[in-house]
C-alpha cells in the first residue's frame, strides 16, 4: 500500500480525531461536536522544509475546497536564490517559497536567526487571525506573541512532551522505539515545544523507511490533522492538555563528523543501516577507502542488511575482517561484512568531492580484488602500513555455520568456488598480509 493511501487510511477525514488522554497514551477519541463554518481565517504559515511543504500543502488544498474556512494564506520562508544576469541558474530552491509563486500566495522571506528576530508582518499585508509554525528551526519573535486573534499553532513531528526540539524524526529512529507521531499544540514563546496540547495522532516508523520517508508521511498526517485542529480550534483550546513536564526529553543539533561516521570496530549491520536512515537526506554516513597512499572519505547513500536467503558473494567472508569490500562482476552492489556476522549491500556511495555512484561503478574505478581492501573507521598516515584490524576484547569470530546449516553451508562454499577468479591464491596473500601489519 502506498504511503499516501496508508495515511489516508490513518486520518478519518469525516470524523475529527483528537487526544483526550492527560497521560498522553495513544489514546484517541473522537469529538462528535458541532463545526463553526461561518467563520473565516486568515493564515500566516512559519516554514522551510518538505515537511512543512506537506503541511502547507493540506492548508491550501482546503482553502480551495468548497467547505473551506481559510480565507488566505501568506508564507514566511527562506527565499530561493539564483544567479546569472542573462539565464538565471537556480543555485539553492526553497520549496516553500516555490510552492508560493505557483498558487498566488503571499510570501515573505526569512533566511536566519538573525533574520527571524527582527522580523514583523509587512505593510500592507491584512491582519491575520492565525499564525502556524511547522518545520521551521528559527524560534518566532516575542514581539509576534499577541498579534493573531485565534494564537499560534504549531505542527511538530513527535507526540509531545516526547522529542521536542530540532530534530524529533531523528531522535525516534535512533531510538530502540518506533513509535513516534505528530502533534498540534499551542505555540510557546518561551520554551521549546512546551505549548498545550491541541490533537495527536500516532504513526509507526516501518522498517527500511528512510527520515524523509517519515517526514513526508507526517508532514501528511500534520497537514490533515491542523485542517481538523482549525475547524475546532474552540473547542480544543477550551479542551487543551498541558504538557507533563516529567516525561519530556529533548532532541538536539547534530553537527559533529564523528556522529554519522561507520565504526567497523563496533558497529553491526543493523546499527549502521539504522544510522544512515535516521540521517538519510541531510547527512550521509560515512567512512574511510585507502588504496595504496590515496586515503579518501566515502559517504555511503544507500544500503541494506542482506537477506540471509541472499548467497554471499564470498562463502569464507567471515574470515575476513568487517569493513572488507566483496564484489562481483555485474552484480550491483558492494557487499561488506560486519562485526556481528551479518553482511551489509551497499548500492550507492561516493568519494568526498565527487559524484555519487552504484555499487558496480565504484568497482569499474577503484576496485580490481575482491575482498583484497577494506573500509576504515579511521584514516591513517600514508606513509604507515593500514594497521590491524581490533576486534572487541572477548570477541568470538562467528564461522559460517553459525549463520548456515552445515548442509547450507556445504553448498555455499561450493557454488562460491564457481565464482572465484583464477587469481584466488593471490586474494588470500593479500588479506594476510593486510590483517598481519
Amino acid at each position: 500500500m502506498s504511503y499516501l493511501l496508508r495515511c489516508r487510511a490513518a486520518v478519518h477525514i469525516g470524523s475529527p480525531i483528537w487526544h483526550q488522554s492527560t497521560r498522553f497514551k495513544s489514546t484517541l477519541t473522537s469529538y462528535s461536536g458541532s463545526v463553526v463554518k461561518n467563520k473565516s481565517y486568515r493564515v500566516l504559515f512559519f516554514g522551510e522544509t518538505a515537511y512543512s511543504l506537506e503541511v502547507l500543502k493540506a492548508l491550501n488544498n482546503w482553502r480551495l475546497s468548497d467547505n473551506t474556512m481559510i480565507d488566505s494564506i501568506s508564507v514566511v520562508c527562506p527565499k530561493s536564490i539564483s544567479t546569472g544576469l542573462k539565464r538565471r541558474v537556480l543555485v539553492r530552491e526553497s520549496l516553500l517559497d516555490t510552492f508560493a509563486k505557483e498558487n498566488s500566495l503571499g510570501s515573505n522571506w526569512v533566511n536566519n536567526n538573525d533574520e527571524m528576530q527582527s522580523w514583523s508582518i509587512p505593510e500592507g499585508w491584512p491582519k491575520f487571525d492565525i499564525a502556524v509554525v511547522a518545520g521551521c528551526r528559527w524560534r518566532l519573535p516575542k514581539s509576534l506573541e499577541n498579534k493573531f486573534s485565534e494564537g499560534v499553532v504549531s505542527v511538530h513531528p513527535s507526540l509531545l512532551p516526547k522529542h521536542r526540539g530540532p530534530t524529533p524524526v531523528i531522535s525516534a529512529m535512533l531510538s530502540d522505539s518506533r513509535e513516534t507521531g505528530v502533534t498540534v499544540c499551542e505555540y510557546s514563546f518561551d520554551r521549546v515545544d512546551s505549548g498545550n496540547i491541541l490533537a495527536q495522532l500516532p504513526y509507526t516508523i516501518e522498517k527500511g523507511y528512510t527520515r524523509e520517508d517519515v517526514l513526508r508521511d507526517l508532514g501528511y498526517l500534520g497537514g490533515k490533522l491542523l485542517v481538523k485542529s482549525i475547524e475546532n480550534i474552540d473547542h480544543l483550546k477550551k479542551h487543551a492538555v498541558r504538557q507533563n513536564m516529567y516525561e519530556a526529553n529533548y532532541s538536539r543539533y547534530y553537527d559533529n563528523d564523528d556522529e554519522v561516521r561507520v565504526i567497523w570496530e563496533t558497529m553491526g549491520a543493523d546499527e549502521i543501516v539504522k544510522l544512515n536512515e535516521a540521517f538519510h537526506g541531510k547527512r550521509a554516513t560515512h567512512t574511510i577507502f585507502r588504496k595504496k597512499d590515496s586515503m579518501a572519505k566515502v559517504f555511503l547513500y544507500d544500503m541494506h542488511v542482506a537477506d540471509k536467503s541472499t548467497e554471499p558473494l564470498d562463502a569464507e567472508f567471515l574470515k575476513y575482517p568487517p569493513g572488507s569490500i566483496f564484489y562481483r562482476r555485474k552484480v550491483p552492489y558492494l557487499e561488506v561484512p560486519c562485526i556481528d556476522g551479518k553482511r551489509l549491500h551497499i548500492t550507492r556511495l561516493g568519494r568526498e568531492g565527487r559524484s555519487i555512484m552504484t555499487g558496480l561503478q565504484y568497482v569499474n574505478g577503484y576496485l580490481r580484488l575482491s575482498g583484497a581492501l577494506r573500509f576504515l573507521s579511521y584514516p591513517v598516515e600514508p606513509v604507515k602500513p593500514t594497521p590491524k584490524f581490533q576486534y572487541p576484547p572477548g570477541y568470538v569470530k562467528p564461522t559460517l555455520t553459525d549463520v548456515y546449516s552445515p548442509a547450507e553451508s556445504q553448498k555455499l562454499l561450493a557454488t562460491s568456488k564457481k565464482h572465484k577468479a583464477s587469481d584466488r591464491n593471490k586474494i588470500k596473500q593479500l588479506i594476510e598480509s593486510m590483517c598481519d601489519e
